[in-house]
């Protein structure tokens, strides 16, 4: 096995928070080497025409390959786990970027209710109002840390949007239970389609506060603080699942990936598997093996490794990097890696067909709709309630392929083949409409990760299983959200509408968001977490995991823009203190 030559800091995966932490490392001085499993190539010219939805919608050519790398899934620990081989329920990304090349572009601040979730409602209504089972605990970090870091990240990728909180001055237009934030957007929101203009007027009917949709993708041309100068949005209609051809959608490779490769000091390695870390004589990492593009390991010793996958990536590296010092793997000396496993409840309970209407939502991109957050974690009284959190409820997006949309014809319980389906097809594909929910997951006892006795990948390493269902907080949460989704529908005058009132089993083979979150969350000691508040583990000091494995629990909002403020602030704790102590843990 080959030896590379020493560097400062490896990441696992050279997506969001990799290319974050490179950017702010390499910039102070240290030489950073990002392992990427996928290819270098998703990145311009290479987005140029790629309106293929064969290959990129239906076959996921961006995302992990299920051939080399899946997980299995089982329910619950009476049921039997089978590995997945077909995506559904989420689509990891692969390749230089990661899922930021593929994601949609929305991008909500989790609020301050979402960092102290338990005593926040353990105070207000009592203990007895946490679900039976639950993990619930809050996080060790605040929004009020936080916001300088939103605040940065939003303005070097140019976000787009209407504060509706600034400075604790609510602004008219935006949303009014926002957090408070320092700066306004540097973008106005993005053109909304005729649906979500049809939903915001229903809303405020209702009294409701509807607001245009945060997001990463720039309304407007943008020359962001490095330097670049990017175009506003063209809403093509290729977005989820596609590459930016104009560099409108905020990625690591428009962002912080050039500004870490400027500096010399960083180099990624595409194509490239990492299958654990290596840890020596006193228990700390000293590198990574991985596999190259020719099928041979190597291994690339480094000072600090930075976990920096997937979700599922990191939390299965922990389990697999085992040694007489973590016999049971890294972070996990005390039974903690891999609990806290949540997902998210996204759901269209709601369907409507307006006759004789074309919305051109072949158009437009995921942000380009209306959101409301009037029923948002605490934003409403759940002293009569039997579930706490909540949801965004969000109107129809735009990009509707038609490859991709037919199955949601027609609405109700018609036949979904036939020459009647494909009449209905016809007179309908461009007039239904949704309405969404992405609610929030907690965390239970029952809900957990951890390596699959029967199953390997390719590399001869068990598969990550994953024990995961919904819990009655969740179903009662839905039944709960699909009343308020049918009263707004109502109000817009569909020709017709069908709902759904109930919340089935979690089932792996249906799409429910990309974002599983947790299994090496942070805390406040390791009694209750797998790494402190900046992704340190605790036990081994020189490893520190990013993303969405660190969460307790999952809010009813994307985690993109929290992941990148934890990066940006462990990037700043890591040059400030840590490289002066390396061994000690950044408090």
């Amino acid at each position: 096995m080959k030896t590379l030559e020493k560097v400062d800091v490896v990441t696992v995966g050279a997506g969001w928070t990799a290319a974050i932490l490179a950017w702010k490392l390499t910039e102070a001085g240290y030489r950073v080497s990002s392992i990427e499993q996928g290819p270098s190539r998703w990145a311009n010219p290479d987005f140029d025409h790629n309106h293929d939805s064969i290959r990129y919608s239906v076959r996921k050519a961006m995302m992990y390959p299920l051939s080399s790398e899946t997980w299995s899934w089982r329910p619950n620990v009476q049921a039997p786990s089978l590995p997945i081989r077909k995506y559904g329920s989420f689509h990891p990304g692969q390749g230089v970027g990661g899922a930021a090349i593929h994601w949609s572009g929305q991008l909500y601040r989790f609020t301050p209710t979402d960092f102290n979730l338990r005593s926040h409602y353990v105070e207000k209504y009592g203990e007895d109002i946490l679900p039976e089972g639950s993990a619930i605990q809050d996080w060790p970090v605040t929004y009020e840390e936080l916001e300088p870091y939103f605040t940065a990240f939003d303005w070097d990728i140019g976000s787009s949007g209407q504060v509706g909180n600034l400075n604790g001055e609510i602004v008219p237009g935006g949303n009014p239970f926002a957090p408070p934030f320092s700066r306004p957007y540097p973008n106005p929101p993005l053109a909304r389609n005729i649906p979500s203009l049809m939903f915001a007027e229903a809303s405020e009917e209702l009294g409701y506060h509807p607001y245009p949709h945060p997001s990463g993708i720039l309304s407007r041309a943008y020359t962001d603080p490095f330097g670049n100068v990017r175009s506003g949005c063209l809403y093509c209609g290729f977005c989820t699942r596609f590459g930016c051809e104009v560099d409108a959608k905020s990625s690591p490779q428009t962002t912080h990936i050039p500004q870490a490769l400027k500096t010399g000091r960083y180099q990624i390695r595409p194509n490239a598997h990492v299958k654990r870390v290596v840890t020596g004589a006193d228990g700390l990492a000293t590198g990574v093996i991985f596999v190259d593009d020719q099928g041979s390991e190597q291994f690339q010793p480094a000072d600090v490794v930075l976990l920096t996958g997937y979700t599922m990536t990191n939390v299965k590296l922990l389990l697999v990097s085992r040694s007489s010092d973590h016999p049971q793997g890294i972070g996990n000396s005390r039974d903690m890696v891999g609990r806290n496993l949540t997902h998210q409840i996204w759901q269209s309970p709601v369907l409507g067909t307006f006759d004789n209407r074309r919305f051109n939502l072949y158009m437009g991109n995921t942000s380009t709709q209306t959101a409301l957050h009037d029923f948002y974690n605490d934003n409403f009284d759940h002293s009569d309630l039997d579930f706490i959190d909540g949801a965004s409820i969000f109107s129809t997006i735009g990009e509707r392929e038609p490859v991709t949309s037919v199955g949601s014809l027609p609405i109700g319980d018609g036949k979904k083949w036939g020459q009647e389906w494909k009449e209905t097809l016809r007179r309908n594909w461009d007039n239904f409409v949704p309405i969404t929910i992405e609610g929030a997951f907690m965390s239970y006892d029952f809900n957990f990760m951890d390596l699959d006795p029967t199953y390997k990948d390719v590399y001869g390493m068990p598969l990550l299983r994953l024990t995961l269902d919904f819990g009655p907080n969740e179903r009662n949460l839905y039944r709960f959200m699909a009343q308020r989704c049918a009263e707004i529908m109502e109000a817009m005058g569909p020709s017709n509408m069908s709902v759904t009132e109930e919340l089935g089993p979690y089932n792996v083979h249906d799409y429910q968001s990309t974002h599983i979150n947790g299994g090496a969350i942070m805390g406040t000691d390791p009694g209750n977490s797998v790494t402190n508040s900046y992704g340190q583990v605790w036990d081994t000091p020189n490893v520190f995991v990013a993303g969405a494995a660190l969460y307790p629990q999952n809010a009813g909002a994307n985690p993109t823009d929290t992941l990148a403020a934890l990066a940006y602030r462990t990037g700043d704790a890591m040059v400030d203190r840590y490289f002066d102590d390396p061994e000690e843990l950044l408090e």
